[in-house]
């Protein structure tokens, strides 16, 4: 079964300094081996912050879908703007950072079907 999902038509969950939107996974699709969430990250003033986290069994792939920011993976920050794709290792600690004044959308892929918001 094909399922699709438009992005500008999805409902978002709160979460610490973001907002989330499952587009696919075990619990919003039935999906059995992929998640893929829409995130926008506030900016930092506006509570932003997130703490460092770590995926134990997985890597996660971000694509940028709006806006700049900084990706800190193990004590080291990178920039990243609309267009970028990053992926973070297994078991890396690792947060996004949004220091500018307009919220950061992101795509944000894990090969799991079922993933804990931290």
């Amino acid at each position: 079964m094909i399922i699709k999902v438009n992005i500008d038509k999805v409902n978002f969950q709160p979460a610490v300094g973001r907002r989330i939107a499952e587009l696919a996974s075990a619990k919003a699709t039935g999906a059995t081996g992929i998640t893929c969430r829409l995130v926008e990250i506030y900016p930092e003033e506006h509570g932003g912050a997130r703490r460092p986290h770590v995926h134990e069994n997985f890597e996660e792939v971000i694509f940028v879908l709006k806006g700049e920011g900084k990706a800190w993976v193990d004590n080291k920050e990178i920039e990243i703007k609309t267009g970028d794709l990053i992926v973070i290792p297994t078991k890396a600690l690792h947060r996004i950072i949004n220091p500018g004044n307009d919220d950061l959308r992101l795509l944000c892929f894990f090969p799991a079907a079922d993933v804990e918001i931290p």
